[in-house]
């Protein structure tokens, strides 16, 4: 269905207009965490109301998917674009996210239901069947992906905090998804006749009114800055890229994504300046899961790794376009880094 349905006890048959938008702007927050977590922020959507129902006060929120937004990078059709997308719902982190958030793999939400088209499209006869087919595959598309972000959104809203904090996201998701479940529970404190909270539809108890406070606890925003604890470590690795963010200065708001040789997840930005010259110059391009061999940094915080940047792309495919930054070079980068933050506490070790 496509649906965020909260269901808010009351004794009266209404609530006031503050709990209600908190609500619907905590609902669509965590919406666009998601579309840019798990979608590199393609997916165009939209967040609309749905006309009450008789009984209690209930708010019925929809999540429509008007298709796949366009960029200068992105040349292909509707359908195609949806495809990859859906594709997308197939990576390690994607599988992890939707089943921690929705008890199911993506696969058994929408790329069964999608792949039935794709076979059919390669073996239409004519062009005129093959676009009719290809405008039925971008519609069911589109339900079976809002359908996904719904469930997942639902849950974020409902979650315990400590599943959101585990959560094999960024920190900025985790802040974000966190930050808006905190706004709806403000929303709901302020308003005195609401007893519990109930995100209907996902198999959980109702939130009473004594959890909200709880629920309301605004989280710390992600601090970019080092701390005595921190250190760079610069190393020498084999990347499979399986999402690449291709808009150089939406990094920060989106970073690539991969896995190292040994399957582990990969989360990282591209601080090479000459790659993405080349790159933009179209000297690249990314098919499904492109191998690169990178130099890159990585900030640990009391041991664990907390923020990757790839300083230089050395092979891509198996071609060699780069050599490594020296140990000069790298401590002067370093420097740069820690600058940022703090005069003194910083260290880095070179593998």
């Amino acid at each position: 269905m496509s649906q965020i349905q909260i269901r808010f006890e009351v004794p009266n048959h209404y609530i006031s207009v503050n709990a209600f938008v908190a609500s619907a702007s905590s609902a669509q927050r965590a919406l666009k965490a998601l579309n840019r977590e798990l979608f590199e922020d393609q997916l165009d959507l939209e967040l609309v109301v749905f006309a009450p129902e008789p009984g209690s006060v209930r708010q019925i929120l929809k999540v429509v998917v008007k298709g796949a937004k366009t960029t200068a990078w992105t040349m292909a059709g509707g359908y195609t674009l949806l495809w990859t997308i859906v594709q997308g719902l197939e990576t390690d982190i994607a599988k992890e996210v939707v089943k921690e958030l929705t008890g199911k793999l993506p696969a058994q939400i929408a790329a069964e239901a999608v792949g039935d088209f794709k076979e059919r499209i390669e073996l239409a006869n004519t062009e005129k069947e093959r676009e009719e087919l290809e405008r039925a595959a971008t519609e069911q598309a589109c339900k079976e992906i809002a359908e996904v972000m719904s469930q997942a959104s639902s849950s974020v809203l409902a979650a315990p905090r400590e599943k959101l904090e585990a959560l094999p996201v960024s920190e900025k998701t985790v802040f974000e998804l966190s930050d808006a479940q905190a706004e709806m529970f403000e929303g709901c404190i302020a308003d005195p006749a609401i007893s519990s909270v109930e995100i209907e539809n996902k198999d959980l108890p109702p939130i009473p009114r004594n959890e909200f406070p709880r629920r309301a606890i605004r989280p710390k925003r992600p601090d970019p800055e080092l701390d005595e604890n921190e250190e760079w470590r610069v190393s020498l690795e084999t990347l499979i890229v399986t999402s690449p963010n291709l808009e150089e200065e939406d990094q920060q708001a989106r970073q690539w994504k991969g896995k190292t040789a040994n399957e582990k997840k990969a989360l990282f930005t591209v601080e090479d300046r000459e790659f993405w010259d080349r790159l933009h110059r179209k000297e690249f391009s990314f098919a499904e899961n492109t191998e690169i061999v990178v130099q890159v940094a990585t900030r640990f915080l009391n041991g664990r790794a907390k923020q990757s940047k790839v300083l230089r792309v050395l092979k891509f495919e198996g071609m060699n376009i780069a050599q490594p930054i020296d140990e000069n070079g790298l401590r002067a980068i370093l420097g740069e880094l820690s600058s940022a933050s703090k005069d003194e506490g910083f260290g880095f070790l070179l593998h």
